[in-house]
């Protein structure tokens, strides 16, 4: 088990007592939004089997919203590529005067901040449907929804770990060179070459060191490779999301949360100007801010929102900077706009472990 999973599991426990688990008596704004959504029918789902949970995670939430609000929504889901991806379908079909393949869009604090300029996305009164849930903490630019939070750090089989990683500094001794895989996009480098973190210049040096201890490239859901052993570690990793649910199905992974790159990223929700099916596509993206929205998405994925009281990704974090000292700040859409010098250098640090190969 993770070495923060247990603490965090507990912590998530205990503030849970002071959630009221009873839904609470739905708003007259969220009322109307749930009948405009039964009229509705059916909410496209279109994102990857590791992200909420895929299809389990959908089937959860077809049956608590139908439950909460009275609906008879039908959420179909269908597995789909890379985040960035989908979000370039998006983009693609709105230009065109087409209907979007996914009534809510799950994307990365990153790929929001890359798609805001096109005004893709609907803005919605969220705090009228959940004025204690959906405050501006949650709610960026009166479109996005915060609905996961996710840190960058590593994972790793446990029991063939040449030693317990403890940050990434580590994976440049000898034992672990051609043990690692990394992802071919240089996932999590965009945070670590910040300012607010290494910088570009140190992030460079250190990536054209890592690079030579690299034996290949896996996706971030890819978890059943480190389980098997074709490779003992993923670094970095995208977010403690995939390994947590391997550990939960019984895989023998850890997961490390770097300390030296104390940042917080988040994915969103948000529906899009072309949705099939708009009003049902803003009542899962508000659902998912519920107090059972946010256990639907824990128990599928380990992670949730850390903003929330009940939140068990709060307790991990607050684990972390008792132990290192550290202070964790939000990377949020207009963080991740403020932050060329990460962005330009992850692209270099990409084409650095690309080529390494």
């Amino acid at each position: 088990m993770s070495r923060f999973l247990t603490v965090a599991t507990l912590g998530a426990i205990m503030a849970s007592l002071a959630v009221t688990a009873s839904a609470q008596t739905p708003t007259v704004a969220m009322k109307e939004l749930a009948a405009a959504a039964d009229k509705e029918g059916t909410v496209l789902l279109t994102w990857s089997s590791d992200s909420l949970g895929g299809a389990e995670g959908a089937q959860k939430f077809q049956e608590a919203i139908n439950r909460a609000y009275g609906t008879h929504l039908k959420i179909s889901w269908t597995p789909g590529p890379a985040m960035p991806n989908v979000g370039h379908q998006i983009a693609m079909a709105a230009s065109n005067n087409l209907q979007s393949p996914t009534d809510v869009y799950l994307g990365f604090s990153r790929d929001m901040a890359s798609l805001l300029q096109y005004n893709l996305f609907q803005t919605a009164p969220w705090k009228d449907y959940l004025p204690d849930r959906l405050t501006d903490r949650v709610v960026e630019h009166g479109t996005f929804i915060k609905v996961q939070s996710a840190t960058l750090g590593f994972s790793y089989n446990k029991k063939l770990a040449p030693s317990a990683p403890k940050e990434l500094a580590d994976f440049l001794k000898p034992e672990w060179k051609g043990k690692i895989a990394t992802t071919s996009f240089g996932a999590g480098w965009d945070q670590i070459a910040a300012e607010d973190a290494w910088g570009p210049d140190k992030a460079i040096a250190f990536a054209e060191k890592f690079a030579k201890q690299v034996a290949g490239f896996m996706r971030c859901g890819e978890t059943e490779r480190l389980a098997t052993g074709e490779f003992v570690a993923l670094a970095t990793d995208c977010s403690d999301g995939p390994s947590g649910a391997a550990i939960k199905r019984g895989a023998p992974l850890g997961r490390g949360i770097e300390p030296t790159v104390p940042l917080v990223s988040y994915f969103y929700l948000a529906v899009p100007k072309n949705a099939v099916h708009p009003n049902a596509g803003k009542l899962f993206a508000a659902f998912s801010a519920t107090v059972e929205g946010q256990k639907i998405i824990r128990e599928e994925t380990t992670t949730d929102l850390d903003l929330f009281p009940e939140s068990a990704e709060h307790a991990k974090l607050a684990q972390v900077e008792k132990e290192f000292g550290t202070h964790f700040k939000p990377a949020d859409i207009d963080w991740q706009i403020g932050n060329k010098a990460g962005n330009d250098a992850q692209k270099k640090i990409a084409e650095i472990i690309q080529h390494s190969r």
